[in-house]
């Protein structure tokens, strides 16, 4: 009985150091070897990014600022068991 819970608690750890040992090799390996140089795999180029009106980002910061400016000073009602 002992021996089996040895046995079953020693397996995965064995069986996990198996997979990293045996993979490890192939992780070092290049990713293109013996690949001709034109058929490389390369990201998409981006088409590139509008920069958007520097006005509209002001006038929502100024937006949001007085928004939470006006929520402040709207005054809690309390009452004087407060």
């Amino acid at each position: 009985m002992m021996a089996d819970r040895l046995y079953r608690r020693a397996l995965l750890p064995l069986a996990l150091g198996a997979v990293v040992l045996l993979a490890s090799p192939a992780a070092a390996q290049p990713a293109n070897q013996g690949t001709p140089q034109s058929t490389l795999m390369l990201p998409p180029a981006s088409g590139g990014v509008d920069t958007p009106p520097k006005y509209r980002m002001y006038l929502t910061v100024l937006l949001i600022g007085v928004l939470i400016l006006g929520a402040n000073a709207i005054p809690s009602k309390r009452g004087h068991q407060d």
